[in-house]
């Protein structure tokens, strides 16, 4: 060969490849973002499902019911992390007797 070998390329590539990714965490494309209250204020609910004359409804006894609201959504600070997200963690020091 010419003084290059394909382990010496495979090893580059993958350095290249793993210096290339924390650059992709400013470019995620599946980073989350919270969805603002405004969002779903105009959702609607759908009217009930219509069956032709002939055929049988579902079964819908295991169907999810969603409650009605009763109160309004508490109001959340704006700097609070998404609900989807999960919490910071960290383990309580450990104490020495």
């Amino acid at each position: 060969m010419n003084g290059i070998s394909i382990t010496s390329i495979r090893s580059v590539a993958v350095l290249l490849a793993v210096l290339a990714l924390p650059g992709c965490a400013a470019i995620n494309p599946f980073q989350t973002t919270c969805a603002k209250p405004e969002d779903f204020a105009g959702a609607i609910d759908n009217a009930p499902l219509r069956v032709p004359a002939g055929k049988d409804m579902p079964d819908t006894r295991a169907a999810l019911k969603i409650p009605a609201l009763e109160t309004p959504e508490a109001p959340r600070p704006a700097d609070s992390p998404c609900l989807d997200s999960p919490p910071k963690f960290t383990p309580a020091p450990t104490r020495q007797p």
